[in-house]
């Protein structure tokens, strides 16, 4: 009897833990027998479950188990030999239209729909720090020159993250260190506008186009809560410069450029991960660039297309949920390898730039931004003179948050440079609306 009581508690202990619909038992210690009752003399035995409950919670389980393994089979198994894959995306496509007016001929108006980026991303964990990260980048704009999306590789990179204390690094295709800093957070808004030192003359765009966001080489990263930086080595080129640009051909020389970062209210840990609805920060950033023996897109390779780029700037930005502020100053030079050789020898550069953000309503923001900037170009030879160009941008947007995802933005710029070469005259004007979606996944 008691061998039967033991064995029948052992079982019925196991699946109590499972089922839920159990009853509770008591023995009497000096006959062994079982009651479903309290009373005197007799001991609790625990909870348990009729064998009828059992079978049913049984036959439910494996049924489910069964329609568990039949929804598998209509996935796809992915194999890596890295630890985790993470898949990622952002898109920026629009509607554009741009209505440049030059004080002669050169007259156009442009209006279309655009990819302006389309970046998919994947990064191979190897632990929970370390990682390979690739990045494709593919672009169709009013000002494209080809009849298909062109696609870059935009990162590719290997992250290792405690190489020094408190510093990684980034080997490969990487961030170069000013822009991606600006764009995460003092400027937001690369879907319809790039940063002042990126910006280049296009139908949508005019600017100084002195540096591009990533190139071929190593970043070092230090973040500590007060202070944050970026030093690295690269080509100097950026990733998609065309042509001779894109290498080291007939050059040992390599470009060092930095930045340095202190945060007076701290959070220099989650720099670039700030949420600007949420957080508040006050940074302010030196910057720079020395490049020696710098490349344009040119075919043939010589003294007259070879010269060293500096690059020198400040910038200060402060967030809190409401409202955002930034502002900055920069000056660059060029100077060309062989100042002997004839046509443009130097570009001296200067430029400063103010943006601002207002959240009046959940979801919703108000922006602003007004760009300056002046571009002095030195020649030698019969009957050279110096060019100088003086530019003007303002823009306005508002931007509405779908939801986490998706983003809706409206915007307006306003160009105004003197002194540019547009054609066969110079001075341009130039006004750009675009309707813009961002999505994020």
């Amino acid at each position: 009897m008691k061998k039967v009581v033991l064995s029948a508690l052992a079982a019925t202990i196991v699946t109590s833990a499972v089922y839920a619909e159990t009853m509770t038992l008591f023995t009497d210690p000096k006959t062994g027998q079982v009651f479903t009752t309290a009373g005197e003399g007799r001991v609790e035995m625990g909870d348990f479950i009729d064998a009828k409950t059992i079978d049913m919670n049984q036959r439910e389980s494996e049924s489910a188990f069964s329609e568990y393994k039949d929804a598998q089979k209509k996935f796809v198994n992915v194999k890596s030999k890295a630890k985790t894959l993470e898949f990622s995306g952002t898109h920026y496509f629009g509607l554009t239209s741009a209505n440049p007016e030059t004080n002669g001929a050169a007259k156009n108006q442009s209006t279309g729909f655009e990819l302006r980026r389309n970046y998919l991303q994947v990064k191979a964990f190897f632990n929970d720090k370390d990682y390979f990260r690739v990045t494709m980048d593919t672009t169709k704009e009013l000002g494209s020159t080809t009849t298909h999306a062109n696609m870059y590789v935009k990162y590719a990179y290997l992250w290792l993250d405690k190489v020094l204390p408190y510093t990684g690094v980034e080997i490969g295709m990487a961030h170069r260190p000013w822009i991606d800093y600006e764009e995460h957070n003092s400027w937001k808004y690369r879907s319809f506008n790039k940063v002042i030192l990126e910006e280049k003359g296009t139908t949508t765009e005019a600017g100084v186009d002195l540096i591009n966001s990533a190139d071929l080489g190593v970043n070092f990263k230090t973040k500590t809560e007060n202070f944050s930086s970026e030093i690295g080595v690269f080509n100097g080129e950026g990733y998609h410069a065309d042509k001779a640009a894109n290498n080291q051909q007939n050059s040992q020389d390599l470009s060092l450029e930095w930045r340095l970062t202190g945060h007076i209210l701290g959070s220099g840990t989650k720099v670039g991960k700030n949420k600007v609805d949420k957080d508040t920060y006050l940074n302010v950033s030196t910057y720079g660039l020395i490049s020696k023996n710098h490349k344009d897109n040119n075919t043939t390779l010589n003294d007259a297309t070879e010269y060293d780029r500096s690059i020198y700037g400040i910038h200060a930005v402060y967030n809190q949920p409401e409202f955002l502020v930034a502002a900055q100053y920069f000056t660059a030079k060029d100077v060309a390898q062989n100042e002997t050789v004839t046509g443009d020898n130097s570009k001296n550069y200067k430029g400063w730039s103010v943006n601002a953000e207002y959240r009046p309503f959940t979801d919703w923001t108000v922006i602003g931004r007004y760009d300056a900037y002046k571009i002095e170009t030195v020649t030698k030879g019969t009957g050279a003179t110096a060019v100088s160009t003086d530019g003007t941008k303002t823009i306005g947007a508002l931007a509405y948050k779908y939801n986490k995802n998706v983003s809706f933005i409206g915007s307006a710029k306003f160009i105004n440079e003197d002194g540019a070469t547009v054609g066969t005259d110079s001075g341009q004007t130039k006004d750009v609306y675009m309707m813009t979606t961002e999505v994020k996944w």
